[in-house]
Formats: C-alpha cells, sequence, structure tokens
C-alpha cells in the first residue's frame, strides 16, 4: 500500500496526464482575465503554445461581439458573495482568434475561485464547437426554407391562383369559424357579387381580357377593404367578401364603396365594367345555408333590377 509521499506523485502524474490528452483545454485565469495556467493541449485548437498565452488577457483573444458579450457578465462575479458563486460553472458560447488568424466558436465553461472569502480568479474549460455552430447555422437556413417552402404551400391551398383573392376552400374555413364562434364577435356581413354582363368581356375580346379584368378588380377590393376583411373568389367572376365585426349598414357602406370604385375604374377596353352585389348580416342561429340563400337572392334582385347596384337583405 502507498504511502502519502508515493500518492502524491502518483495522482500528481495521473492529473497530468488527463489534462495533457483529453481534447479540451483547461485554463486558469486571475481578475484582470490574464492567464495564468493554460493546459499544452491548446496548441491543437488554437496554434498557439500554452507559454505564449500565460501573462496575455483571455478578452484580447475574443472577437469584439463575443468580448462586449463575456466581459459585463464575467464582471458580475466580483460582485456577488463567495455562496452565491461557488457552485455555479457559466456556459458561453464566443468566438476564439486563432493563431493563424481563423476564428473557432468555442463553448466556456467557468467557474471563479476563491482564497477563503477573497475573489482570486475563474477557473475554466474550452471546447471547440465550430462543427457545431456551422450544423446550427445550417439547420436554421434549412428551417427558414422549410418556412418558406410551407408558406408558399400555404398560400397555394388557399389563394386563387388566377386573382390572388383567396379560394372556396378558405373560405369554407374562415366562415365556419366565424359561425362556430359567433359569441365571440358582434357581428359579420357577407358581400357576394359578380361582374355585370362578365360573358360579353370574354365573347368580344377574348379570355385573356377576361382574365385580366378578373385581376384587376379582385387587386382594387383587396386594396378598399381592411386587413381583417376577406375576398374570395367563388367561381368564375362571382366573388364573396366576408366582413368581420360589421353590421348590416356598415355593409351597405362597404358593397357601394367597392361597387363606385369599380364602375369609374379605367379597365383599358372599350367597354364599362360594373358589379352587381348583395349584402346580408348573419342573424343570430342562422345556418350559413340560409344566410348564403339570403345574399345570392339579394344579388339576383340587383340583376334584375339593372344591375350596377346593391341590394341588402
Amino acid at each position: 500500500m502507498r504511502n502519502d509521499q508515493e500518492c502524491q506523485p502518483y495522482e500528481y502524474s495521473r492529473y497530468k496526464y488527463i489534462i495533457e490528452n483529453i481534447k479540451d483545454i483547461i485554463w486558469e485565469l486571475n481578475t484582470d482575465f490574464v492567464f495564468t495556467f493554460v493546459s499544452p493541449n491548446v496548441k491543437d485548437m488554437t496554434g498557439y503554445e500554452a507559454e505564449e498565452l500565460v501573462g496575455l488577457k483571455f478578452l484580447d483573444f475574443l472577437v469584439l461581439e463575443s468580448r462586449n458579450y463575456i466581459y459585463p457578465l464575467a464582471i458580475k462575479h466580483l460582485n456577488k458573495r463567495i455562496h452565491e458563486d461557488m457552485g455555479n460553472n457559466v456556459l458561453h458560447d464566443v468566438q476564439f482568434i486563432c493563431k493563424n488568424g481563423t476564428v473557432k466558436w468555442v463553448e466556456v465553461s467557468v467557474k471563479p475561485m476563491f482564497e477563503r472569502d477573497r475573489f482570486i480568479g475563474y477557473i475554466g474549460m474550452t471546447r471547440d464547437i465550430t462543427e457545431k455552430k456551422e450544423n446550427e447555422s445550417q439547420l436554421k437556413i434549412y428551417y427558414q426554407e422549410l418556412k418558406t417552402m410551407n408558406e408558399k404551400l400555404e398560400k397555394m391551398a388557399t389563394v386563387d391562383a388566377l386573382t390572388g383573392a383567396y379560394n372556396r376552400r378558405k373560405f369554407d374555413n374562415d366562415i365556419n369559424s366565424l359561425i362556430a364562434n359567433k359569441e365571440a364577435i358582434s357581428s359579420f356581413s357577407l358581400i357576394f357579387f359578380d361582374i355585370d354582363c362578365f360573358k360579353t368581356v370574354n365573347d368580344h375580346l377574348g379570355h385573356k381580357m377576361g382574365d385580366r379584368v378578373l385581376q384587376c378588380i379582385s387587386r382594387l377590393v383587396i386594396e378598399n377593404i381592411r386587413a381583417t376583411d376577406g375576398l374570395f373568389r367563388w367561381g368564375g367572376d362571382e366573388f364573396i367578401m366576408i366582413l368581420p365585426e360589421v353590421n348590416l349598414e356598415g355593409a351597405k357602406l362597404v358593397a357601394e364603396k367597392i361597387r363606385n370604385i369599380i364602375q369609374s375604374h379605367n379597365f383599358g377596353i372599350d367597354q364599362k365594367i360594373s358589379v352587381s352585389l348583395g349584402v346580408g348580416e348573419y342573424k343570430p342561429k342562422e345556418s350559413f345555408d340560409q344566410l348564403m340563400q339570403r345574399v345570392d337572392t339579394a344579388l339576383l334582385k340587383a340583376k334584375i333590377d339593372g344591375r350596377n347596384r346593391a341590394v341588402s337583405c
């Protein structure tokens, strides 16, 4: 069995072997952040010999952003009590400037050292995490690309490709959500409209021009309603609008505004374009089919009464 004198060289050799052969760098700093000890394996990570670093400030080897980040955090230890600090190892990710000028991401684990109640510096360990950071960066790019792709897919699933208005699928989701949560809103209204004599546009000017008219009307409406309102292409030249928190009187004003904007717009063709509109406010306990029947009937009446008008129900 070894005596104490035999154990001490053995323990020293064991710890020296561990420090020299692990990948992580062990170091000590004094209260001014100056290296007082650096394990020899520092050269593999940074290119510096341990002797080159001893006597120099740790912060001088960090990029400016990392220096500005870690210095205020390290200073806090000076004002803390010993019982608050002794059990706390703090991890920081910083960028270290190597001898050849390259920059590596390193994870710094640091713990304050005390001699009795006197703060004497820091002991810490540095680990190269450059590869991890590069992978994280690639993951961020991947997730952003994935998010962008999902947004595009969502748009494709809910927006009419020709006009830019929302499609029927989106309308069904939104109207069902409004009716299901009718107690959470004061009211909502619908405006159902189509283009007067649109068939003559397609017959005389061609379907390409007809598509341009549909696109232009969709743009005019979207530009002149609230962000909370919705324009949906019902089919062909028919559109429907959802106006949350708008009663019948408010919806009639919106319908007249849209009608006037469209009839006064220059579409670049030799005929005037107008729309007929049916306007209705949702009634308590009313089903969607009942509401849709009312605004459809109002639209039909607007057509019968001479077109280019809004009729409410």
